[in-house]
C-alpha cells in the first residue's frame, strides 16, 4: 500500500468536507478546505498517538499525525483537483498549497488547508472542486450546507458526494471568449496536437492502455457505488438500489472481459475433457459465487481480526491466494495430462477393460475366454466430481476488487442487504463470460471427439496451455 504509515491500522474514516472560497469583484482569491473526521476514527487514533495518556492530543502529537497524512497526500496533490473552465474539465488546474494544519477541538480531529487560486471572474465559468481518495482510505462526503462562496455576484451551487461546483450567472461579468480570445485560438491548437499524440500513443500502446480502461473501470463503479449506497442509507432515492444492481452486474461483465479473470482457463479445463454444458453452466456459476466468499472472508477477517479494512493484510493476502491459486492450477493441469498420458485409449478393446471386474472361464463351452461384470469408463465420477470443485474453488478463490470494495461499504454504511445484492448481481455478471468461455471449450471437445486423432492432440495440448496459464498468475501474483 502507498499510505504504509500507522493510520493505516484503522478503519476508512468518514471525512465530511467544508470549502469557504473569498472573491472580490474581479477575482477569485482563495479556497479555504476543511477536513472533519468521523469520532470513531479520532479515538482510534488517540489509541496509538495519545503518548501520555491524557485523552487528548498536544502539538508533539497532533504533528506525528499530520507528517503521516502529509506523506500519503503530498505526493496526490492533498487528493484535490480544481476546474475553472465553460465546463468541468478531467484534469486538474495547477495550484500550490499554501499551508495546512492538523487540529484537535471538541473531541474531533480535522485537518485544514489554503490554497491560492487568483482566477478572473467571468460570466458562465464554473468552479469545481473536487476531492476523491482513489485508494479509499478516506470516505469523502460534501456537505451541502457548508461549500460556501463569497462573491458579489449571482451564483448556482451543485453539491455531490466528492464535489461541488459554483456557476456564476451575472450578465454585469465579461465572458471568457471575449477577454481571451487568441488565448481560446491557442489552447485549441494544443489540444488537436495533443490528440494526435494521445492517438499515436493509444496505437503503440495497446496492453498499457487495457490497464488504464480496467482502472477507470473500478474508479467509475467505486464512485456509484458510494453514490448508491448513501442514497440508500438516506432513503432518498427509491431508484438507488436497482441502478446499484445494473451497475454491479455490468461491472461483473466488463470486469470479467478483462484480461485473464479464468476465461482462457475455464475453456482449456473443459477442452481437456469430456463435460456437458449443464456441466460447464453450474462451474462457472459456481466459481464466479466464490468470489463473494473469497471477498466477504477477507473483508470479515479484517474488520473482526484485525479491526481495519485498509492494512496491508488485505494487499498481501490477495497476493497470497492468487501465489496459492497458480500452483493447484498447474498441479491439477499435470494431473489431468498424466491420466491422459498413462490412458491406453488407443490400444485394443481389451485394453480398456477394467481387470479387477473381469472373470477368466476355462470352460470349453464358452465362446469368450474373457467376460466382464460391467462395462463402465475407466473416469470415475467422483474422481471427476472433486476435480471439478478444486478448479471452482483454485479458478474462484481470487477475490474480485469491486466485490471486495462493496464489503468495506457495508460495513461503513451499514448496507448490509444492499451489498449483498450487488455481489450477486457482479458473480452472476462474470458468471456470463466465464460460461461463454467454457461453452466453447466444450463445443470444441465434443468436435474434436469425431476424430481419434485431434481427440488425442487436444487433450494434451488443452492442460499444457492450462499450466502455462497458470504460471503466469503465478509469475504476476505480485502485482495484485
Amino acid at each position: 500500500m502507498v499510505f504504509a504509515c500507522s493510520l493505516c491500522s484503522v478503519y476508512t474514516p468518514k471525512t465530511h468536507v467544508t470549502t469557504s472560497i473569498k472573491a472580490d469583484k474581479t477575482h477569485i482569491k482563495t479556497l479555504h478546505v476543511n477536513w472533519s473526521f468521523a469520532a470513531e476514527f479520532t479515538k482510534e487514533l488517540l489509541q496509538l498517538y495519545d503518548l501520555d495518556l491524557d485523552a487528548s492530543f498536544n502539538e508533539k502529537e497532533l504533528k506525528l499525525i499530520e507528517d503521516a497524512l502529509i506523506s500519503y497526500l503530498e505526493p496526490k496533490n492533498f487528493l484535490t483537483k480544481i476546474s475553472y473552465d465553460k465546463q468541468i474539465n478531467e484534469k486538474s488546474s495547477p495550484f500550490k498549497i499554501k499551508d495546512y494544519k492538523m487540529i484537535y477541538k471538541n473531541s474531533i480531529l480535522s485537518f485544514e488547508y489554503n490554497i491560492d487560486l487568483n482566477y478572473k471572474l467571468y460570466d458562465k465559468n464554473i468552479l469545481n472542486i473536487h476531492i476523491f481518495d482513489n485508494e479509499n482510505y478516506f470516505f469523502i462526503i460534501f456537505d451541502e450546507k457548508k461549500q460556501l462562496l463569497n462573491i458579489p455576484y449571482k451564483i448556482t451551487k451543485e453539491t455531490n458526494i466528492n464535489d461541488v461546483s459554483f456557476t456564476i450567472n451575472d450578465p454585469a461579468l465579461p465572458t471568457f471568449e471575449e477577454d481571451n480570445k487568441k488565448e481560446i485560438i491557442e489552447e485549441k491548437l494544443i489540444d488537436e496536437q495533443i490528440k494526435n499524440i494521445e492517438e499515436k500513443q493509444v496505437v503503440e500502446k495497446k496492453i498499457e492502455e487495457q490497464i488504464i480502461k480496467d482502472e477507470n473501470l473500478l474508479d467509475k463503479f467505486t464512485y456509484n457505488v458510494k453514490k448508491y449506497l448513501v442514497d440508500i442509507e438516506k432513503g432518498e432515492d427509491n431508484y438507488a438500489l436497482f441502478f446499484l444492481l445494473m451497475a454491479s452486474f455490468l461491472y461483473g461483465v466488463l470486469h470479467a472481459l478483462g484480461p485473464g479473470h479464468g476465461k482462457a482457463l475455464a475453456f482449456s479445463y473443459f477442452s481437456a475433457q469430456k463435460s456437458s454444458y449443464f456441466e460447464a453452466f453450474i462451474i462457472s456459476l459456481g466459481t464466479a459465487f466464490v468470489h463473494i466468499i473469497g471477498a466477504l472472508i477477507l473483508v470479515l477477517v479484517s474488520v473482526f481480526v484485525l479491526q481495519s479494512v485498509l492494512n496491508k493484510f488485505m494487499e498481501d493476502s490477495i497476493s497470497y491466494i492468487t501465489s496459492f491459486s497458480a500452483l493447484i492450477i498447474m498441479l491439477l493441469a499435470l494431473y489431468i495430462l498424466y491420466r491422459k498420458l498413462s490412458r491406453k485409449s488407443f490400444s485394443c478393446c481389451a485394453c480398456n477393460v477394467d481387470l479387477k471386474k473381469t472373470n477368466f472361464s476355462i470352460n470349453a463351452s464358452n465362446i469368450s475366454f474373457v467376460k466382464t461384470s460391467s462395462n463402465k469408463p475407466i473416469i470415475d465420477n467422483k474422481l471427476k466430481r472433486r476435480q471439478n470443485i478444486i478448479f471452482v474453488l483454485t479458478a474462484g478463490i481470487i477475490p474480485c476488487p469491486g466485490t471486495v470494495l462493496l464489503f468495506v461499504y457495508a460495513f461503513l454504511l451499514k448496507t448490509y442487504f444492499s451489498v449483498l445484492l450487488a455481489s450477486i448481481a457482479i458473480s452472476l455478471g462474470m458468471a456470463v463470460i466465464i460460461f461463454a468461455s467454457s461453452f466453447l471449450g466444450v463445443s470444441l471437445g465434443k468436435v474434436s471427439g469425431r476424430s481419434e486423432k485431434i481427440k488425442n492432440i487436444l487433450e494434451i495440448v488443452a492442460p499444457v496451455f492450462m499450466f502455462i496459464l497458470g504460471l503466469l498468475l503465478l509469475l504476476n501474483a505480485g502485482s495484485f
